[in-house]
Order: structure tokens, then C-alpha cells, then sequence
């Protein structure tokens, strides 16, 4: 009896983590101003290429030719890199980057373990997580970071290019 306890208590100390943080993804909300519904909290790649943002996701994914030599300096430069994308799926400017950002990082062979997304609503907030460090004040916006500083950050569209940008924000 002791035995089968311990077990269960196992069990549930295994298996509460792993339902907790897979309910925080892709967690989506009804936007009273919007009359829809957007992602709200950490997103993963997934949550994007679903419903409306996901149409524009392929869309703007597969329409988007970036610099073959820029990407191939992005290949020697990332491997410290991570990347931190607020955004509002809300947002048109989203829309049109964030899938081009994608392509960017899949044509670089950018770990995908270091891109953490926050989906902000119209007011750039959101609940259980502190965004206020980040300055956040348009959205989209991506920051790149190296070795825990950070390295530059492209609000809304970049100044060039995105992959432009982030080889300029890399080589310093």
C-alpha cells in the first residue's frame, strides 16, 4: 500500500510540471477590442502557424528571399546568440516579419532552443510575465542578445534588413 502511494505521488510530482508548463504555450485569449482571439503569453513556432497569423505566417515565409551571402556569414556568427521576439499576433507588422524572421533563422541553422516568444496584447502587456525590462514599447520587437548583453534589437521593421541587421548586431 506504501508502495503504490509513493508511486502515485511520483507520478503526479512527474506529470504536474509537464501539464503546467505545456498549458503556458500557445496560450490563447479573447481581445475584447479585437472581437477575436490572439496568442497571449510564451508561443513557440507552432502556435504562430495556426488560424489568421498562420495564413500570413506562410505566406510572408515563403515569399521571403533573404541575402544568401548575408545568411551564409549569419551561419559563422549565431552560435552564442539568443533571441528574444515580443510581439502581438494582433499586430500587421508582426504579420509580415515574424514569418521572415523565421526564414532568416532556418536558412542561418539558428538553434531554435534560444528564441524565446511573448505574445503581448494591445496594451504590450501581459500577465505572470515582467516584460517591463525590455522596454517594450512597439511590437514587434527582437532582441538579440550575446553572451547575456545585448547585442542590438529591431522594433517594428528593421533598418536595412532583418538579416542585415542581425549580421550587424553579431559582428561587433
Amino acid at each position: 500500500m506504501l508502495h503504490n502511494v509513493r508511486f502515485a505521488f511520483l507520478l503526479v510530482m512527474i506529470i504536474s510540471p509537464i501539464v503546467i508548463l505545456s498549458q503556458e504555450i500557445n496560450r490563447k485569449i479573447a481581445d475584447p477590442r479585437l472581437n477575436k482571439e490572439i496568442l497571449y503569453g510564451y508561443c513557440d513556432r507552432s502556435g504562430l502557424q495556426e488560424g489568421e497569423f498562420g495564413m500570413a505566417f506562410s505566406e510572408y515565409y515563403r515569399n521571403y528571399k533573404p541575402d544568401k551571402a548575408v545568411i551564409k556569414q549569419l551561419r559563422k556568427l549565431h552560435k552564442e546568440a539568443e533571441i528574444t521576439i515580443v510581439l502581438g499576433t494582433w499586430c500587421s507588422d508582426a504579420k509580415k516579419q515574424v514569418p521572415r524572421f523565421f526564414k532568416i533563422l532556418d536558412q542561418a541553422k539558428f538553434n531554435k532552443q534560444r528564441i524565446t516568444m511573448i505574445c503581448v496584447n494591445r496594451d504590450k502587456e501581459v500577465e505572470d510575465i515582467d516584460i517591463r525590462k525590455l522596454g517594450i514599447q512597439r511590437v514587434p520587437t527582437f532582441i538579440v542578445y550575446v553572451k547575456g548583453r545585448e547585442a542590438g534589437r529591431i522594433i517594428e521593421k528593421p533598418y536595412q534588413t532583418i538579416e542585415k541587421d542581425l549580421l550587424m548586431f553579431l559582428s561587433d
